[in-house]
């Protein structure tokens, strides 16, 4: 399945709708123009900055002028070309013949900022005037008699795209830029809501999505997220609590069990069997532990791992010795204090050891080791775990030999204790046996 992302799916066509717009604007504007403005010529603009910078004044001050080699050919082909020019301090020179309707604003030059005039067909009355700089300075001119070769709608497209490219491109680049922001923006609360789900887990059961800042669109998905979330939880509760009470029912005739065993002649099939019945109590407990690691630890306060390990490594020698395994205890220091359950720690060391004693080999020491700061280690000299499952070991009912007996619960137990101290639990590589390593 391939992602996409929605911001992007929504800014595109965002910004396709605008460019649209933004043509069919433009198209629209071109033609009404066109058709409020008759399809007339105007006068040729590009004769004044050659009229311009043939003026210049003679040893009097008086205007004259003097023809550029570009205005001399635009004389010779226009021979109806003529002008007016006017300079700022009020002197005036004329080229050509001025039409005699134009002669009365010809003489009130100095009064028209700028004018373009355009008659119908090919009448003379067809002018413009427009200030320009010339070499005497800022000048006015009216001139007529050389009209543009292409027509309005020519002219009207040639200025447009002066304007309205910059313009367009501009615009594109603006909204390129600010519309993925404010899609962005409007997206914050999915966004958050995102950051939420994505902290939600086994331990944060109960927590539900935020309705707030979500998009009408998407509220009936996470409405749904959140109803599944609650099944999700109601199922799990449920799960964990006919384990505990499972195992909580199993402890009693699993001691009459046991009592019973004891109480049978001494044999092989007797030890046997109480190995098995121990097997199937250390089940019952770890299961047991496993709901009070769900109801939390509520006894949080200064412990001393020595002290723990030591105990550890105390009770669980006779059955080190009985398995055929040397035990030994050591520690760098008398006191190694930690913030913790002491009784879920022990029970976390208690459960290394008891893999110890099941995947040891039957053979060699067990070592519990303490050193600062806050690390805890268990070693054996079994075959110990193969690189590529060190870490699904510690997994929930996996055990890396099928045909072991325990249930493959004790070394998750232990990363769950561990992780709720704040620490961690892992298996460092060794040339021989099974090497694990708590640090808190």
């Amino acid at each position: 399945m391939t992602a996409y992302s929605l911001r992007w799916r929504i800014v595109w066509p965002l910004l396709a709708v605008l460019a649209l717009v933004l043509i069919a604007v433009t198209a629209g504007v071109f033609f009404h123009l066109m058709t409020i403005i008759t399809n007339s010529r105007s006068v040729d603009e590009s004769v004044l900055p050659f009229v311009a910078e043939s003026i210049e004044r003679d040893d009097t001050g008086a205007l004259r002028i003097s023809p550029t080699p570009e205005l001399a050919r635009i004389q010779r082909e226009s021979p109806d070309l003529w002008f007016v020019v006017l300079a700022a301090d009020g002197s005036e020179i004329r080229y050509g013949t001025v039409p005699g309707d134009l002669q009365a604003i010809a003489t009130r030059l100095d009064s028209v900022l700028d004018s373009d005039i355009r008659a119908t067909g090919d009448s003379p009355l067809t002018s413009m005037i427009s200030r320009v700089t010339s070499p005497v300075g800022e000048i006015r001119i009216m001139f007529g008699g050389r009209l543009q070769t292409e027509s309005f709608a020519v002219m009207l497209l040639d200025r447009m795209k002066i304007i309205y490219l910059p313009f367009l491109s501009f615009t594109l680049i603006a909204a390129f830029l600010a519309v993925p922001i404010l899609v962005k923006r409007a997206l914050a609360g999915l966004s958050r809501t995102t950051t939420i789900a994505a902290s939600i887990d086994i331990d944060r059961r109960g927590q539900r999505l935020p309705l707030d800042d979500v998009p009408e669109e998407l509220l009936p998905l996470v409405t749904a997220i959140n109803a599944a979330l609650e099944r999700l939880d109601h199922g799990y509760t449920q799960q964990r609590r006919f384990l505990a009470d499972a195992a909580h029912e199993l402890r009693t005739p699993i001691a009459i069990l046991q009592t019973n065993l004891e109480a049978m002649p001494d044999g092989r099939q007797q030890q046997k069997l109480l190995n098995d019945v121990g097997r199937l109590a250390n089940t019952a407990e770890q299961l047991l532990d496993l709901h009070r690691m769900d109801n939390g630890m509520q006894r949080m306060e200064e412990v001393d791992l020595v002290q723990i390990c030591k105990s550890v490594a105390g009770d669980l020698a006779p059955n080190a010795i009985a398995a055929g395994y040397e035990i030994s205890f050591s520690a760098d220091c008398d006191r190694v204090p930690a913030h913790g359950d002491a009784g879920a720690l022990e029970r976390a060391v208690a459960n290394l050891v008891r893999n110890a004693i099941e995947h040891g080999g039957g053979a060699g020491s067990i070592q519990v080791i303490v050193s600062p700061p806050n690390i805890i280690a268990v070693r054996d000299e079994g075959p110990g775990i193969p690189a590529d499952q060190r870490e699904e070991v510690f997994e929930p009912f996996y055990r890396a030999a099928p045909k072991r007996s325990g249930a493959g619960l004790g070394l998750n137990l232990v990363k769950q204790i561990v992780q709720r101290h704040g620490g961690e639990v892992s298996i460092v590589p060794s040339d021989r046996g099974a090497h694990f390593r708590i640090n808190l």
